[in-house]
């Protein structure tokens, strides 16, 4: 919590980086995809808690989640060795 930042990464390794990950990022999808199933199982289940802790009867729930998922935003970080 302590650690200052020193710079910024440059533009050139900032677009190296970005032209990496797409050109890879169907190498990421299938994790990407698994991560939106077990997030979307674990709001299902969040929902069924509720249900019970209510009382609720006769009430479904069913959560798909909408492949593939948004990218919002990426992170790049300078490599320091």
């Amino acid at each position: 919590m302590q650690a200052e930042p020193e710079a910024n990464v440059s533009p050139d390794q900032a677009s190296h980086f970005l032209r990496g990950l797409l050109e890879g990022f169907d190498a990421i999808r299938p994790h990407l995809e698994q991560s939106a199933h077990e997030r979307g199982a674990e709001l299902l289940e969040a929902h069924r808690r509720v249900r019970m802790a209510t009382r609720a009867k006769g009430i479904s729930h069913h959560v798909e989640p909408q492949l593939p998922p948004d990218v919002l935003g990426v992170y790049i970080y300078p490599d320091v060795a």
